[in-house]
């Protein structure tokens, strides 16, 4: 056989199409790969905000009741027994769709470590106190949940770090725990 030559200006041009051609698959993979991250992002953004609002009016519901049933205890009209059928017919409620919402493999997937951490101690905590003798407690760490969800939100964002977080956390939790009336309450804590 004989040997094949290529024209010195045809290899380099092959060479330079041959990079060239790369250089915008890569490119184009890197902005695809960033549209992705950038609709992710987004999308937990929105799936923390549903978490929110599933916190909140479970908080207003559960309060609500609370207030029903004190007014009830408060009515001397009111027997024992149609205060207890009360209580058994109308539960505390518990935020179930929030469990569905944070195994989400988005959300699971871009939630901080310590954020996720701490929503699943808090949802085991409100699973042991949605009862009417801790509805106080539970009240409290519902709003600690609401508030984890703000943080996460701004992290998501890119306006708090992990640390952050956790600080601004601790805070509230002080600040909660000074207000905390009831305190033989053992709760879980992920720390």
């Amino acid at each position: 056989m004989k040997k094949l030559r290529i024209p010195k200006t045809e290899l380099r041009s092959f060479i330079l199409t041959l990079i060239a051609t790369l250089a915008g698959v890569f490119i184009a993979i890197s902005l695809t790969n960033s549209g992705i991250r950038k609709k992710e992002k987004e999308d937990t953004i929105k799936l923390l905000n549903t978490s929110k609002l599933i916190l909140i009016n479970t908080k207003a519901y559960s309060q609500g009741l609370k207030r029903t049933v004190e007014k009830r205890e408060k009515d001397t009209t009111s027997s024992i027994e149609i205060i207890s059928q009360m209580k058994k017919d109308n539960p505390i409620p518990f935020p179930h769709l929030l469990e569905t919402v944070v195994t989400n493999e988005i959300v699971s997937k871009n939630i901080s470590r310590y954020s996720h951490s701490q929503i699943y101690a808090g949802l085991l905590n409100l699973k042991k106190l949605a009862d009417y003798r801790t509805a106080e407690t539970y009240d409290q760490a519902l709003t600690e949940l609401i508030f984890l969800m703000d943080l996460e939100i701004q992290y998501q964002k890119g306006k708090l770090d992990v640390d952050e977080i956790e600080n601004e956390m601790n805070a509230k939790r002080e600040e909660l725990k000074k207000l905390k009336t009831n305190k033989n309450i053992l709760e879980i804590s992920s720390e």
